[in-house]
């Protein structure tokens, strides 16, 4: 992981937020049709989660497979937990972007109450309503709002796919740079808390895909869509609350 000795400068071109490490060299900024990207070492992120819009709502209750196939008509692919957790860090490679230390109020995530609990009750947020969630001129809402499907495995042998940030509603231990989940996350599994963003190789142009035809969409493990939600309650609420 790189530390805050390793990052060269960061500034802001039009809507492109450009972070560039030391031995990257000058970063081309990127911005169409596709929205905001930030640049690092290496790679692109999309500034919002998808459809990276501010303003717009994130795209939920999407599988693995669907998130990818949505990047790739995009030219672009799911980040890779590397390139998630080193967007979410941020120049000052800190555990929540905007500083080392859970700030309440800065992200969309659950907050203190009065009674000493915690609400977990604002839901998903529109992009862009949390501005400061995040590093400087870096991606926003990483942590808090929606999970994030990265292209990275929990558990290979069982092939359960992995989340990133934490969510509105799950426990704050979720909400940070290195917060991880993916137990019986298989490819096909989806829920109205579990989004994702997109990203490319920094040598890449964004432009779409040859073929704009989806592909078909993957068999549920489960008959409806409420039995993925109540599966997944099932499965996190000894991990996540």
């Amino acid at each position: 992981m790189a530390t805050a000795a390793s990052w060269a400068r960061l500034c802001l071109i039009g809507n492109t937020a450009i972070i560039a490490m030391i031995w990257v060299g000058e970063a081309q900024s990127q911005s169409g049709d596709e929205g905001p990207e930030v640049a690092l070492d290496g790679f692109f992120v999309d500034r919002y989660e998808y459809p990276n819009r501010p303003g717009q709502p994130p795209r939920v209750d999407v599988s693995f497979g669907e998130a990818a196939q949505l990047c790739s008509e995009r030219g672009k692919r799911l980040c890779t937990e590397r390139e998630w957790e080193t967007a979410c860090r941020g120049s000052a490679d800190v555990t929540y972007g905007y500083g080392p230390t859970f700030l309440p109020n800065r992200c969309n995530t659950p907050q203190p109450d009065e009674h000493g609990g915690w609400d977990r009750t604002s839901g998903t947020q529109k992009s862009g309503t949390f501005p400061d969630c995040g590093p400087v001129g870096g991606a926003i809402d990483m942590i808090g709002n929606v999970w994030e499907w990265t292209d990275g495995w929990y558990d290979q042998r069982r092939e359960w796919r992995v989340i990133r940030g934490g969510s509105w509603f799950h426990n704050l231990n979720y909400a940070s740079a290195d917060g991880r989940y993916g137990r019986a996350l298989v490819a096909d599994f989806r829920l109205d808390l579990v989004g994702f963003r997109c990203c490319r190789d920094a040598a890449t142009t964004a432009t779409p895909a040859p073929s704009s035809r989806r592909s078909p969409v993957l068999s549920s493990r489960w008959d409806e869509p409420i039995r993925h939600k109540m599966s997944f309650t099932q499965a996190l609420v000894r991990h996540l609350h």
